[in-house]
């Protein structure tokens, strides 16, 4: 069979001319040629398409070194690799000129690897199409040269382009020699950590070769730069600074950095690039240089030299386990550290029911005790000689008890006592300075305690080894926000009256206030004392407020009065759906349900709507009857068209005391929980009805005809 070209072949053979040509012409004059924007879409198609003639190449290739014994077989697959290479060639084409095309947005340089990428991209092409050119030459060495050519050209290109897209030397980084590990004192902060975050996590995309948004990070000149959003960081200043502000965006946002789907930064990786920057983003600065307890220095250290994991020893046998058994209490808990483990932890609760000799009994595991937690425990000076016959202790916990620190340096007789907490004691300088012969102490908890801070100061001097925990200072007088106050008793409804206490943990807080709903302010608003007495409905607002702090953001509490308490409450209507709430004891549970329909403190009615009977234990003067609803127009949930309170001192002799038609809902009514007051002559009532009918949802609304649903949750008795 003797293989002649058909006529579509020919056109083919055409159409690889003039592409070669097209993508010469694109290759040379670079950005200067205007491209309509669905042609940027075909080039943003490059990576999708870039696999297919690769494969068909090297396809191509090796069928040119088979020889078939069988000359018709060796004729079918000679014409098989003709086609094969043909549309190998046509494919190459097709995808340099989508390449040509991408490298044409914004990002990418005309130096560094897009550039070689380019040029490779376009001698894959000639050798492709010269590979299909030359199949037949009567020198049978010319097209096997040729594949090997092309094959080692589709390699070298495709390795300057996993540069682009992966960073610089992707392909062969795993059997590249790594970096050593650079010994502290001779690390540089910018080289040797923030550089190599930089390299791993951002420089994929930002370097000289694919610069996006106009910026390169391979560079310190670069760095400082920036890109076409301005400058990178501001030296010695954060939180103002773009790199700061991108990393620390939603994941889901489009400018968060890196995007979506790359390797994230790490919270130390992203707290090293902080404090690199709040140090003045200096590119020479020496780990070794920085003060030893900088943040950035610390950070730097633990990466540099991660700490060792230190596996504790512990000399002495397990405590026998009928023993420790009759240690435990309804106030004190004694337990191994693991499970059949030696060493013993103890806590103490309930300091109303401590005394020291719940401590002296321990003495019979005192070789197994490794940690005493006493905080908030009525530990007296007195009662240390007894802690310190605890020889085994690494852990002791004496924060916000008894003790002033008079007999604080007993505690130096522990020999592996590592971590030791005074905090909110009024322990002074003095009395810790006792402590210096503790030979073990690594870590001392002194926050809330009367030490000054250069109480503090003069302390660490005298324990170099020893970690200060002194909680926040603000020794450098940043002014932060406050947190809101903190509703010590956080009810919703009260009976006759109610004792509001609010509070906040930072000492010298001003807690201001008012009770009409009104926003409060920080210099005329009254000032919160101990407590507050309520006596009628009222709605609380406060904010914290000190001197050289931003003001928190206010906090609001509803509070309603319901003087009187049912007996009883039968639901002749039960509720629908799943908004079941908790059944009768939902609408007296002094819960208020809020705006959140589906959180089990409402009750739902949209058929039959709701009635119930509620009797007293006996006759009541009432006056008013409260119902809690809610208005959520998009979720089918309307107020009610109407509401009947029916009294009367038995089921047989009720008579209508009011009622209420609430006003139609609108379309643009906000989602709002809100109450619907029945007031009437104060009328004696020991039986109730109380009916509540739903509304026809009206013509503006989707589901206009039906009934809307009706939502109950508290009901106000006064």
């Amino acid at each position: 069979m003797k293989w002649k070209p058909i006529r579509w072949q020919n056109v083919c053979n055409q159409l690889l001319f003039a592409a070669n040509i097209f993508a010469l012409v694109l290759f040379i004059a670079g950005s200067s040629v205007i491209a309509p924007a669905w042609l940027q879409v075909l080039g943003r198609m490059h990576p999708l398409v870039l696999h297919f003639p690769i494969v068909l190449l090297l396809l191509g290739s090796l069928l040119l070194f088979i020889r078939l014994p069988e000359p018709e077989a060796n004729r079918w697959k000679t014409a098989f690799t003709t086609w094969l290479l043909l549309v190998a060639a046509l494919s190459t084409a097709v995808t340099v000129i989508m390449g040509l095309l991408l490298a044409r947005e914004g990002g990418y340089t005309d130096d560094g690897n897009i550039q070689w990428h380019k040029w490779g991209g376009m001698a894959v092409l000639w050798a492709a199409s010269a590979l299909y050119w030359l199949r037949a030459s009567a020198k049978s060495w010319l097209p096997k040269i040729s594949a090997i050519v092309t094959v080692i050209l589709v390699i070298v290109t495709g390795h300057f382009g996993a540069d682009i897209t992966h960073g610089n030397n992707f392909v062969l980084a795993p059997v590249m020699p790594h970096n050593t590990t650079v010994p502290l004192e001779k690390a540089l902060v910018y080289e040797h950590l923030v550089k190599p975050i930089l390299e791993e996590k951002c420089m994929n995309c930002h370097n000289t070769g694919k610069a996006k948004g106009g910026l390169s990070m391979e560079l310190p000149k670069q760095l400082l730069a920036g890109g076409k959003s301005g400058k990178l960081f501001i030296p010695g200043n954060p939180d103002v600074s773009l790199l700061i502000e991108r990393l620390h965006l939603p994941a889901e946002d489009k400018k968060h950095m890196p995007p979506a789907g790359k390797p994230q930064l790490t919270s130390e990786e992203a707290a090293l690039i902080y404090y690199w920057i709040k140090g003045n983003a200096d590119f020479k600065t020496m780990v070794a240089s920085l003060p030893a307890h900088d943040s950035l220095r610390l950070l730097a250290t633990a990466h540099l030299q991660p700490a060792a994991a230190e596996e504790p020893v512990y000399d002495f046998s397990p405590a026998d386990t009928k023993v420790v058994a009759q240690l435990n209490n309804n106030y004190r808990v004694v337990y191994p550290i693991a499970l059949h483990a030696a060493p013993l932890i103890a806590n103490w609760y309930n300091k109303d029911k401590f005394n020291i000799q719940s401590v002296v009994e321990l003495l019979k595991v005192k070789e197994q005790v490794i940690e005493m937690h006493l905080q908030k425990m009525p530990v007296k000076d007195a009662d240390l000689e007894v802690l310190s016959q605890f020889k085994q202790l690494r852990v002791l916990n004496l924060s916000f008890t008894n003790i002033t620190g008079q007999t604080l340096a007993t505690l130096a007789k522990l020999p592996h006592l590592r971590s030791l907490s005074v905090s909110g004691t009024p322990v002074t300088m003095q009395q810790i300075m006792g402590l210096k012969s503790a030979p073990a102490l690594k870590e001392l908890y002194i926050w809330n305690t009367g030490l000054s801070s250069a109480d503090i100061q003069q302390v660490q001097k005298s324990f170099p080894q020893t970690a200060l925990v002194k909680g926040f200072t603000n020794d450098k007088g940043e002014q932060l926000k406050l947190n809101q106050p903190i509703i010590v008793n956080p009810v919703a409804v009260f009976r006759n009256s109610l004792q509001l206490k609010l509070q906040h943990p930072v000492k010298g807080v001003a807690i201001r206030y008012t009770t009409d709903g009104s926003a409060p302010d920080s210099l005329q608003s009254p000032i919160f004392k101990d407590s507050l007495l309520i006596t009628n409905n009222t709605t609380i607002r406060a904010i914290a407020c000190k001197q050289g702090w931003y003001t928190s953001d206010p906090i609001q509490l509803s509070l309603y009065k319901s003087t009187f308490q049912p007996d009883s409450i039968l639901m002749v209507n039960q509720p629908e759906g799943t908004y079941l709430g908790n059944g009768s004891i939902t609408l007296i549970d002094g819960q208020k349900g809020g705006i959140d329909f589906g959180n089990g403190k409402w009750l739902g009615y949209n058929k039959r709507g709701f009635e119930a009977i509620i009797r007293f234990p006996q006759a009541i003067p009432l006056q008013s009857v409260t119902i809690g609803s809610l208005r959520n127009t998009g979720s089918y949930i309307f107020l009610p068209h109407q509401v009947e309170i029916w009294g009367g001192n038995d089921l047989q002799h009720l008579k209508l005391l009011k009622k209420v038609m609430p006003a139609a809902d609108k379309k643009d009514d906000p989602v709002t929980a809100m109450d619907i007051n029945c007031t009437f002559p104060a009328t004696q009532v020991a039986c109730m009805k109380i009916i509540i009918r739903p509304t026809i949802i009206p013509a503006w609304h989707a589901g206009k005809g039906q009934n809307g649903w009706v939502f109950v949750d508290e009901v106000l008795f006064n």
